[in-house]
């Protein structure tokens, strides 16, 4: 994996960062978001979005990642993680109704994996989260980004 592309070092920094704020049980998970951890017995949740840029950060939160923010409000943050280098960070907090003001929804991106060998065509092909592509559902797609465009 490109180390400039993994966040695991973003993740490992916020998470000391969570304890030195007095939370607990931190752990680095998969979902709703990047990190868990509670504090006077509730759980938050932390979405971590990694980047060196001292600009503009331009990056993607997952359908999935927003619908957990959306029902956990007062309980999930997106985080920027800034890397300054020297393993220094500076990490900006958004809530989702401050993230969301940032936030835009690009039309539809269709994902491919075509097996370029015989031994990848005999694979059998698994998605955990995926939905299968149909002509149908292509249509229903664009159906929906025209009537999201259209409000």
């Amino acid at each position: 994996m490109d180390p400039r592309k993994s966040d695991v070092d973003a993740k490992e920094a916020y998470s000391e960062y969570l304890k030195s704020q007095g939370y607990k049980d931190i752990k680095i998970i998969s979902s709703p978001s990047d990190i868990s951890a509670t504090k006077d017995g509730e759980i938050f949740y932390f979405e971590i979005k990694k980047t060196s840029r001292d600009d503009v950060y331009f990056g993607a939160a997952t359908l999935t990642e927003w619908v957990a923010a959306l029902k956990n409000k007062q309980k999930y943050f997106f985080v920027i993680a800034k890397s300054l280098g020297n393993n220094q960070w500076e990490f900006i907090e958004h809530t989702p109704d401050e993230f969301i003001k940032y936030s835009t929804i690009p039309p539809f991106k269709i994902f491919f994996s075509v097996p370029l060998n015989e031994k990848e065509k005999k694979k059998k092909r698994k998605n955990i989260s995926a939905v299968r592509a149909s002509e149908e559902r292509i249509n229903k797609l664009e159906n929906v980004y025209r009537e999201l465009r259209d409000d």
